[in-house]
C-alpha cells in the first residue's frame, strides 16, 4: 500500500490549563480497553493519508525509515515463509509420493509433525526473544528455517522428513508473533493496524504466487543435474529465504530501549523512545515466574486468547476452502481452477487493506470485527445449505475471504491492550497464535 506524503503541518496545542497553571491534554470521556483514556484527535486524519496531521516533519521521516527497514523485510520474509510452507504439499504431488513410497496417510502426518513443532516452541521462543535483540533473533530463526528447508531436498525416506518437518515448524514458530510484538515496539496505536495489514497481505501474495513458482520450477528444473523436480522445490525455497534472512540482520532495528545508531540515528532512536513513552509502552523487564503468573491471572490473557481461538476456527471457511475441490467436481480445467482460486486471497488482500485503514483512522476495531464476523456467518450459512445456485456458491466462497482480513486488526488490538507490559505482549500474542493453530496439529488426522 502506498499513499501520498502530506504537506508538513504543525502540531496543534491540545492542552488546557490546569488549576496549577500546567498544561494537561484534553481527553475523551470513557476508558479504552488498554486501561488509559484516548486522546481526541482534533485534526481528523483522512483515509488516504499515511501520516497523522499532528506528526512533525521529524516524526514523519522516522516513520518512513521504520517502514523501509521493518515492513519491507517482514513482507518479504512472510512471503518466503508461505512459499516454504507449501513446498511439501507441492513436492508430494510432484514426484515425492512415488520416490519415497508415500502411499498412506503420510502427507497428513508430515503436516501434523510440522504443526507440533510449531505450537510446542512458539510461546517459549517468543518470550525468550524479549530478552535478546529481535534484530538478531528473528532473522536468525529465519536463517535456520532456510537451512532446514534445504536439508529436505536430500531426504531418502519419510522418517528423515518427519524429523526435519518438526524442526522446520519449530524454527518458523517464532516469526508471526515476534513480528507482531516487534511492530508494537515501534509504531503507535494509530499506525499498527495498517502495518499489520501489510504484513498479513504478504501471506496472501505468497498463496497466490507459490503455485506458479513451484509449477514453473518443476517444469524447467526437473532432472537438471540429476535432481528430481520435487527436490528442486526445496532448493528454490532456500534460495528465496536465506537472502531475506540476511537482509534482516542488516535492517531490523531491534528494540528502542537497546537500539544502537546504525541506519537509525541517535535522534531517531530518541524520538522513537519518546513516541513509545507517550503510548505507555514500558521498557522490557526480566522474565520471572511472578511476571508469568501475573499475566496468566489477568483478564487480558484469557479474553484475547479465547477471542483468537474462536476467530481462527471461524476463518476456516477460507483457509480450509473446499473451492478447488468443488471446481474440480464441476469439471473445470486445472488452469481455470488455478485462476479462480486466486480470487480468494485477492479478496482477503482488499479486506485487509480496508480493515487496516479504517481501524487506524477511525479506531473502529469492534465495528470492523463485528462486520467481518457477520459476513463470514453469511458465507458459512450459504455453503452449509449448499443447494443454492452456482453463482451464490461462488459469492459465498469469495465472501469468506473477507474474514481473514480482520487478523491484522485483532493483533493490533492485542498490542494496544497489553501496551504497558512488553512481556505480557509477548506471552499474549504468541499464545493467541498458538491456541489458534492448535487444531491444525490434529484435525487433519480425523
Amino acid at each position: 500500500m502506498s499513499s501520498p506524503i502530506e504537506k508538513d503541518s504543525q502540531a496543534i496545542d491540545t492542552g488546557a490549563l490546569s488549576t496549577n497553571g500546567t498544561k494537561e491534554p484534553f481527553h475523551e470521556e470513557g476508558l479504552e480497553l488498554s486501561g488509559r483514556p484516548a486522546t481526541v484527535n482534533l485534526h481528523r486524519q483522512k483515509w488516504y493519508q499515511w501520516f497523522s496531521p499532528s506528526d512533525t516533519p521529524e516524526e514523519r521521516r522516522l516513520i518512513l525509515k521504520l517502514d523501509a527497514l521493518i515492513m519491507i523485510f517482514v513482507f518479504l520474509a512472510y512471503w518466503a515463509k508461505v512459499l516454504d510452507s507449501s513446498a511439501t504439499s507441492a513436492a508430494y504431488v510432484s514426484g515425492m509420493k512415488e520416490d519415497l513410497k508415500l502411499f498412506g496417510n503420510e502427507l497428513n502426518y508430515l503436516n501434523t509433525t510440522y504443526m507440533v513443532g510449531y505450537i510446542t516452541l512458539q510461546i517459549p521462543l517468543t518470550v525468550l526473544m524479549t530478552r535478546f535483540s529481535a534484530a538478531y533473533f528473528i532473522p536468525g530463526a529465519d536463517l535456520i528455517w532456510g537451512i532446514l528447508t534445504l536439508a529436505q531436498y536430500k531426504v531418502s525416506n519419510v522418517h528423515q522428513l518427519y524429523v526435519l518437518r518438526f524442526f522446520v515448524g519449530a524454527a518458523g514458530s517464532l516469526f508471526f508473533p515476534a513480528v507482531q510484538w516487534h511492530l508494537g515496539c515501534w509504531y503507535k496505536r494509530s499506525e499498527l493496524s495498517r502495518r499489520g495489514a501489510l504484513f498479513f497481505i504478504a501471506s496472501q501474495v505468497g498463496s497466490m504466487s507459490s503455485g506458479y513458482i513451484q509449477s514453473g520450477a518443476y517444469a524447467h528444473l526437473n532432472g537438471r543435474y540429476g535432481i528430481e523436480g520435487w527436490r528442486w522445490l526445496y532448493i528454490i525455497c532456500f534460495a528465496c529465504t536465506v537472502p531475506v534472512a540476511l537482509l534482516g540482520f542488516i535492517v531490523l532495528p531491534g528494540h528502542p530501549d537497546t537500539c544502537k545508531p546504525f541506519i537509525l540515528t541517535e535522534n531517531d532512536i530518541r524520538l522513537a523512545r519518546e513516541r513509545m513513552a507517550a503510548e505507555n509502552r514500558e521498557p522490557r523487564k526480566p522474565i520471572t515466574l511472578s511476571v508469568i503468573k501475573s499475566v496468566l491471572v489477568g483478564w487480558h490473557f484469557w479474553v484475547l486468547v479465547s477471542f483468537a481461538f474462536f476467530f481462527s476456527q471461524a476463518d476456516g471457511i477460507s483457509s480450509n476452502s473446499g473451492l478447488p475441490l468443488w471446481l474440480k467436481a464441476e469439471g473445470y480445467s486445472v488452469e481455470k481452477i488455478n485462476t479462480i482460486t486466486t480470487i480468494l486471497p485477492a479478496v482477503t488482500i482488499v479486506s485487509s487493506i480496508i480493515c487496516g485503514v479504517l481501524s487506524d483512522i477511525y479506531d473502529a476495531k469492534i465495528c470492523l470485527i463485528t462486520i467481518t464476523a457477520l459476513l463470514n456467518i453469511l458465507a458459512g450459512v450459504v455453503l452449509a445449505i449448499w443447494d443454492v445456485p452456482k453463482g451464490l456458491k461462488f459469492f459465498a466462497f469469495f465472501l469468506s475471504g473477507s474474514a481473514d482480513g480482520i487478523a491484522a486488526v485483532i493483533y493490533a488490538w492485542a498490542n494496544e491492550i497489553c501496551a504497558g507490559n512488553a512481556e505480557e505482549r509477548a506471552i499474549v500474542l504468541s499464545s493467541m497464535n498458538t491456541v489458534g493453530n492448535t487444531f491444525g496439529a490434529w484435525l487433519p488426522l480425523l
